[in-house]
């Protein structure tokens, strides 16, 4: 089977929540002897390609390139769609106050890509759920869960404070891009009014927003870690804390809890449909979530979630649905 791969032209300079899907599943569907191709080219010649699988409507232009183009060559063609829609995050105090306004003008593209592919792969129910809602005319759908590296299950924090043995022993941890829709300003607040020290992993998406939240000196933030020792800077941490407008679910939440981390979550898309009851959740509007949920954290036990995680998200059993999804269109 050969499959080809569109996602925005910067997935890999602008690495967010879709680069690691894209990169994940991609690695896992090839050790299961599918050959993946990748190619931000809108015009490319499909004709050796037996799907087409896009990724992302929420950068719509790019992927509605793709989407005319293997139309036009009469190609099957699956979409991950990565979507929630941003309402509360767009209308926020200090918002760009024509960001909402250009969401819905591009809302008829991203309906056609819905209703017109193959077949679509969200991440839960809960994101068809808004689809459907959003777009009540939509092509067949499973879902398909994000999730986290196999090689992550054992990790322990020994790596990692002996890389930084100025930390101190005891931090929560928030790895994801420093943007205002991943809210760690609150979170930095929070944790100065808690007392608590906070290391920020992730590139830098605001230059702006990330002086305003390096502002607060218990915060330290060391940029982006992989591998071995990125699961190990979990493993340390006494909680990590996704506060989020939206997550779909977060995947730095599902590899800090395979990690054995206590997570705190954003209640706001998906996250709890993937951790049930075995996470504590914040609400972007409600202040005293977040201080609860870290006051909470230093007591509540890893162990259930991160059995959970193991038992249901691991990228080899995501990349194992998909191939079965493919099949389906295939055949």
């Amino acid at each position: 089977m050969k499959v080809l791969f569109q996602a925005r032209p910067d997935f890999m300079k602008n690495p967010a929540g879709d680069t690691v899907q894209i990169v994940s599943t991609g690695q896992e569907l090839k050790k299961l002897g599918v050959e993946v191709h990748l190619s931000a080219d809108p015009n490319l010649d499909l004709s050796s390609y037996d799907l087409v699988h896009i990724f992302n409507i929420t950068r719509i232009k790019e992927s509605y390139m793709f989407f005319l183009n293997a139309q036009k060559q009469k190609k099957k063609i699956v979409l991950s769609p990565i979507y929630w829609p941003p309402n509360a995050y767009l209308k926020r105090e200090g918002a760009s106050s024509n960001a909402l306004a250009v969401w819905k003008h591009m809302q008829p593209m991203r309906s056609r890509l819905v209703s017109e592919c193959t077949l679509l792969l969200p991440n839960s129910q809960i994101e068809m759920d808004i689809l459907r809602q959003d777009f009540p005319k939509s092509a067949a759908y499973k879902v398909i869960s994000n999730g986290f590296p196999d090689s992550f299950i054992g990790a322990t924090p020994q790596q990692f404070h002996a890389q930084f043995p100025d930390l101190p022993q005891e931090f929560v941890l928030c790895a994801a891009r420093i943007s205002p829709r991943k809210n760690q300003l609150w979170l930095a607040k929070t944790c100065q009014d808690l007392d608590l020290s906070l290391v920020l992993l992730g590139p830098v998406n605001d230059p702006n927003y990330y002086k305003s939240v390096m502002s607060y000196s218990n915060v330290t933030h060391i940029g982006t870690l992989q591998g071995a020792l990125l699961a190990s800077a979990y493993s340390a941490a006494k909680a990590h804390a996704l506060p989020s407008w939206f997550e779909t679910p977060g995947l730095s939440s599902l590899e800090a809890s395979a990690c054995g981390t206590v997570l705190i979550s954003t209640d706001q898309g998906s996250p709890t449909e993937y951790f049930q009851d075995m996470a504590l959740y914040v609400h972007p509007l409600d202040d005293l979530s977040l201080s609860n949920a870290l006051k909470q954290s230093f007591d509540a036990s890893p162990l259930p979630l991160m059995q959970h995680v193991h038992r249901h998200y691991s990228w080899s059993k995501v990349a194992q649905t998909t191939l079965e999804a493919y099949k389906t269109v295939i055949e």
